[in-house]
């Protein structure tokens, strides 16, 4: 073998070695890179709230739904054709209002016709006075005609309440939400022609657990929380208190509510009703609702305890503003995390830099 390709196989021995070498450094630094730094030893800055007890008014909840005050089927006293039907989805009617008319044509007819035979019997009654004076006829002519007239003077009396009975009014005072039938629509005696809602007032229907309407009178306010109006309030008034529970103890209430203005509620709406026995507090231990971790579904906080942060899983009560009672869990004095939760988990190392 001659020595310039012994020299050749030298160089690419050494230049394969170089290559591998290089990769390997490389492939170290990429893993050493990759490696996750232990943070568990380093503390995490939290705010703490210290537990104590407080004085929270004994309020109960309970959610709802909103009902027309007043809610009205407008609907035919006689059968026959509608002739006209004046109102339309969200017309604005009066108690009493003629709203629309049923033909009655052929009855005003008849009525006519009996009111020109009331005019002939009365002439005829007379007459038979006359001739009864002179010995002419007798006391049963005059008691047929008697009879005939006020036979008569029925039908035409039932043919004018027909008549009368062919306007179609308004039973309450209120807003059309359904209209069921046109104008020119054969309608029965009784059959609905439209559905009319007051909603100038509102009402709530609520059945409220036999611990908690003891508390309750008729004429108390109360609170309405409209879902819809998270920022809006609207104050109730207890009219009506059942002295008897249903199967499960639970007792009806009803609310009265007047609507504003711009009538901003709606017969429907979901709501809370918030009942306040502002004569009786209690004393409980609280904290912020900015503490619980996930919120109210899985009542669970941090404690910081000689620099570790305990997770401590609660049983709630009633909420008061921005905090909440808490009834097992916590004790007086522990130091709730209020900021600082998401870098947190149990058993870390924390370090407290404010105390609420």
């Amino acid at each position: 073998m001659n020595l310039r390709r012994i020299f050749s196989i030298v160089a690419v021995i050494l230049f394969t070695t170089v290559i591998i070498f290089t990769l390997i450094k490389n492939k170290h630094k990429l893993d050493e890179s990759k490696k996750v730094t232990d943070r568990s030893g380093i503390p995490v800055s939290v705010t703490v709230f210290s537990v104590a007890k407080a004085d929270m008014k004994d309020t109960f909840n309970y959610a709802a739904s909103l009902y027309a005050n007043e809610e009205a089927t407008i609907s035919a006293s006689i059968s026959g054709r509608i002739e006209n039907l004046n109102i339309e989805l969200g017309t604005k009617v009066s108690k009493g209002q003629v709203i629309g008319k049923i033909d009655v044509n052929e009855t005003e007819i008849k009525l006519k016709s009996a009111e020109l035979s009331i005019e002939k019997l009365k002439a005829d009654y007379e007459r038979n006075k006359i001739l009864a004076k002179g010995n002419a006829t007798n006391a049963n002519a005059i008691n047929d005609a008697k009879y005939d007239l006020d036979a008569k003077k029925l039908e035409a009396a039932l043919l004018s309440k027909q008549i009368t009975n062919g306007n179609i009014l308004s039973p309450i005072t209120g807003e059309i939400a359904d209209k069921k039938m046109l104008s020119g629509e054969y309608v029965n005696s009784g059959s609905s022609i439209a559905t009319v809602i007051d909603i100038k007032y509102l009402k709530v229907k609520v059945y409220v657990s036999e611990s908690d309407v003891l508390k309750l009178k008729i004429g108390q306010h109360i609170i309405i929380k409209p879902e819809a109006y998270p920022l809006k309030r609207y104050t109730g008034i207890i009219n009506f208190i059942s002295s008897k529970g249903d199967d499960n103890h639970n007792y009806l209430v009803q609310v009265i509510i007047e609507n504003d203005d711009k009538f901003y509620l709606k017969a429907g709406m979901y709501i809370l009703v918030s009942f306040t026995n502002s004569s009786h507090y209690t004393s409980s231990l609280q904290i912020p609702k900015n503490a619980l971790v996930n919120g109210t579904k899985d009542p669970y906080v941090f404690i910081a305890s000689h620099g570790k942060a305990i997770i401590k899983q609660l049983v709630l009560g009633k909420e008061n503003g921005e905090y909440i009672e808490v009834v097992n869990g916590l004790t007086l004095g522990d130091s709730v995390i209020v900021s600082g939760q998401i870098n947190v988990f149990n058993n870390c190392n924390v370090k407290v830099i404010n105390t609420k």
